[in-house]
């Protein structure tokens, strides 16, 4: 389907173009599409993502990831890439392939390669994207993404859980409400390992296809319940370490000023709130074992119930304890 339509367009040879699928996320079909002239990636949104448990999604969600490619390819052209064609009808779109020395930095993580240098760059590059985008009348008429924003985080991440942890539903409620409610700049959505291309210390951000104005704190604590996740499974201090490697570069890079309003208390509740939705979302993580998720959840639940609003005290309380994980 996807070839026939950057046929039907010209953009690849009639006869000699092959369309090879490439590993993502659950949301998409991505290949990677050859000819005599041309590599390139193309994208197409789903309007049922692959996960085990329903999950519909608007597919206007693929104009706003080229939205995200071109507004933050305008500033940092360096850190996306390129949006090559556009088909706004399809919902397709077209990329730079980049080479293969690029991997995606969840590849590093779960092989135990934890490099201070590379989470200090990402903390960098995300928070130079929320200060540039600050209450920027361009980055906000953009991106008026909040339906697709519930239909692929709030819901599936938060408001699915209501019914698993009732105990927690007047939390989660609020949380929801704040972070709809909060706009400030420009938020990719899914600021994953797995969507951060790597090589040496050179720095690839892909998979943007939640990108909304709104809640710079909820980028934050995607990448930081990533790496928190990852301890608990690995019991290596290693991955705390990256997170408050990113963590103090980010609050850098956005200015004393901002982190402020972002909030520190944001950050840290919708940490925590984040690792138990891996667990009992709609989106779990695949590497946790269910004696892991337990304890996880077990220690999640705990820390939530104290309002944490540190993110040392965060670190000190998903810590291991009498051999147990997480």
């Amino acid at each position: 389907m996807v070839l026939d339509i950057l046929k039907k367009h010209q953009v690849v040879s009639q006869e000699h173009a092959t369309a090879t699928p490439l590993t993502g996320g659950v949301s998409c079909e991505i290949y990677l599409v050859e000819d005599p002239k041309n590599k390139l990636v193309a994208k197409r949104a789903l309007e049922k993502l692959k996960v085990e448990k329903d999950w519909f999604a608007d597919t206007s969600r693929n104009l706003f990831e080229q939205r995200y490619l071109k507004y933050v390819g305008n500033q940092f052209p360096q850190y996306v890439p390129k949006i090559l064609h556009s088909f706004e009808e399809e919902r397709l779109f077209t990329m730079e392939f980049f080479p293969e020395r690029f991997k995606d930095w969840k590849k590093d993580l779960m092989r135990g390669q934890t490099s201070m240098v590379v989470s200090q760059k990402i903390g960098d590059i995300l928070g130079a994207i929320h200060k540039v985008s600050w209450h920027e009348p361009i980055a906000e008429g953009l991106f008026k993404s909040d339906e697709n924003f519930h239909q692929l985080r709030l819901e599936p991440y938060f408001e699915s859980m209501v019914s698993i942890h009732p105990q927690l539903a007047g939390q989660i409620t609020a949380l929801c409400s704040r972070v709809a409610a909060t706009k400030h700049c420009l938020v990719h959505g899914d600021f994953s390992p797995k969507n951060i291309l790597v090589s040496g210390e050179e720095i690839k951000i892909v998979d943007c296809e939640v990108a909304w104005y709104g809640d710079p704190s909820f980028d934050v604590a995607f990448l930081l319940h990533h790496l928190l996740l990852k301890y608990c499974h690995f019991n290596n201090a290693a991955y705390l370490d990256l997170a408050v490697a990113f963590y103090t570069r980010y609050r850098r890079a956005i200015g004393e000023e901002r982190f402020l309003v972002v909030g520190e208390d944001n950050i840290v509740e919708l940490t925590l709130m984040m690792m138990l939705a891996r667990i009992d979302g709609k989106s779990p993580v695949e590497y946790l074992s269910a004696q892991e998720k337990s304890h996880i959840r077990e220690r999640v639940i705990r820390l939530l119930g104290k309002n944490i609003t540190k993110l040392d005290l965060l670190m000190e309380g998903v810590q291991h304890n009498e051999n147990k994980v997480c």
